[in-house]
């Protein structure tokens, strides 16, 4: 029978490999942006030790496990093993996505354009700026909405 110890070691790092994967998932989620700049680090590490939990219990869980569940718990292994390994791969090559240089940098203003609204009526950036709101004050900035359009 195999220690309770390594026993324990083997679930926390399955349990912790898979969280720390998961993790992967929460920049889907609205986050504050104090957190944003932490879950790259957090992706990459909590998946890492969970492996390294994983493998130093994985040894002596098979010393008297049936054969099924030998065979159960490689896979299961190799998969996460798989799957931090291409968390890390992400994590290192995320940074070789160029930078866009026409793209407008925060707080910097737009040029002028002219485009047709959902009437089909062509309406301007500067006729946006310039239009009185209901309490007749200029607005500062517009919302603009792209959408994919129809199919």
């Amino acid at each position: 029978m195999p220690e309770p110890k390594s026993k324990a070691l083997y679930w926390w790092g399955l349990v912790i490999t898979v969280l720390g994967i998961l993790s992967n998932f929460i920049y889907f989620l609205n986050v504050p942006e104090a957190l944003v700049r932490w879950l790259p680090w957090v992706s990459l590490i909590v998946p890492i030790i969970g492996v390294l939990l994983l493998l130093a219990g994985l040894r002596s869980f098979w010393a008297s496990v049936p054969r099924w569940r030998k065979i159960l718990s490689a896979v299961v292994t190799v998969i996460l093993v798989g799957l931090t390994a291409f968390s890390a791969w992400g994590f290192v090559h995320a940074r070789e996505v160029p930078a866009s240089a026409g793209a407008p940098k925060l707080g910097q203003k737009v040029p002028d354009f002219t485009l047709a609204d959902t009437t089909g009526r062509s309406v301007s950036l500067t006729d946006l700026l310039s239009t009185p709101l209901a309490n007749s004050a200029r607005p500062k900035a517009v919302l603009l909405v792209f959408y994919r359009g129809y199919w």
